[in-house]
């Protein structure tokens, strides 16, 4: 490509030249009125000096010069020019010289125009060749040219493509987060869902079975929550429970896992292996927690709540035995007063 170029460069360059060298209308006039002035004149000195052989060759060779520079300055026209003068200069030299005076010294001015010519006709033709060379390397540039400007604007839509198709990876992977954090957590409080609860408590039981790791689930219902809907608002309830989801966190162990089931249910699964005292203090310092008054838009409220505790695997060996059966607890919490602890295996 870059040899290409330089051809092309050095044809732009050359007709470049041509157009300056000829930029006037009547440049070419002027030069071959120049020329046929020189021609003359070098005729008549070399019809002069005939009888000098020596000198008459040298200044025949001024003839050559001339057409030569006729046919590259003047070129087509030049051409033609030189090729009727030199045949002009031979039939003269050869009836007024050779044939009149019988000077056979003079033969070398008939054969001097007629290589001449020779020599011209040849330089014309690889002239020409030389500028359909150029032509076509010119050409050949602007093809390239066109081609590396399609090529630049092909790589530009690429990269712009690349670009958007990057940007669309992106978007797509945080939509996918968006997706999976919508699917697993409970937009109100951020706390895992009960999606995310039940494969937990898959995950722990598949576990647990297999290195006998006790677990306990703490089913949380607030005591009363409908009345503060009723009476405060749904905005007011929502407020609430997410100020309740934060007091329980300040609380949670981080090994443990806090969730809201739906409406004003929680869930905590104990991962450690604690003994039933163990558990029921750590519960408890969760409901006095809550028994503290909670502070919403300038309102007081306070709330209490009722637990209820299942443990793997003596209450339960799957996820949804040990949800139902802290559930059962919950609610003869709820039986006993409220605001209590009950453990599932106290039930009778």
């Amino acid at each position: 490509m870059e040899k290409t170029r330089n051809i092309a460069d050095l044809a732009e360059h050359h007709l470049e030249n041509n157009k300056l060298f000829g930029a006037s209308k009547h440049a070419p006039r002027i030069k071959i009125g120049t020329c046929l002035l020189l021609y003359f004149a070098v005729l008549y000195l070399q019809v002069r000096l005939a009888s000098f052989s020596n000198i008459a060759g040298v200044i025949a060779q001024f003839h050559v010069m001339l057409s030569v520079y006729l046919v590259v300055a003047v070129r087509d026209k030049g051409y033609q020019v030189a090729v009727g003068i030199n045949l002009l200069i031979s039939l003269f030299i050869g009836i007024r010289v050779v044939f009149l005076t019988g000077n056979m010294d003079a033969i070398p001015g008939i054969i001097v125009p007629l290589c001449t010519i020779l020599t011209i006709s040849i330089i014309s033709f690889y002239e020409k060749e030389f500028e359909s060379k150029l032509a076509e390397a010119t050409a050949q540039k602007k093809e390239l040219s066109v081609l590396y400007d399609e090529l630049a604007s092909s790589e530009k839509k690429v990269l712009e493509q690349n670009i958007k198709l990057k940007e669309l990876n992106q978007k797509m992977k945080q939509r996918e987060v968006r997706l999976n954090y919508l699917a697993y957590t409970d937009v109100l409080t951020g706390l895992p869902n009960r999606e995310m609860l039940i494969n937990k408590l898959d995950y722990l039981v598949e576990r647990s079975s297999e290195k006998q790791e006790p677990f306990a689930v703490v089913f949380i219902d607030l005591d009363n929550f409908k009345k503060i809907n009723d009476y405060k608002g749904h905005h007011i309830g929502d407020l609430l429970l997410k100020s309740i989801a934060d007091r329980i966190k300040k609380i949670v162990l981080q090994e443990d896992m806090l969730g809201r089931l739906g409406g004003d249910e929680f869930t905590l699964i104990i991962q450690r292996n604690f003994s039933e005292v163990e558990i029921f203090e750590y519960v408890e310092k969760i409901r006095t927690a809550l028994l503290e008054t909670f502070v919403i838009e300038n309102m007081n409220l306070n709330v209490s709540a009722s637990f209820g505790i299942a443990r793997y695997p003596k209450d339960g060996l799957t996820a949804i035995e040990l949800l139902n059966y802290s559930d059962i607890a919950m609610y003869k919490a709820k039986e006993f007063g409220k605001n209590r602890v009950q453990f599932i295996n106290e039930v009778g």
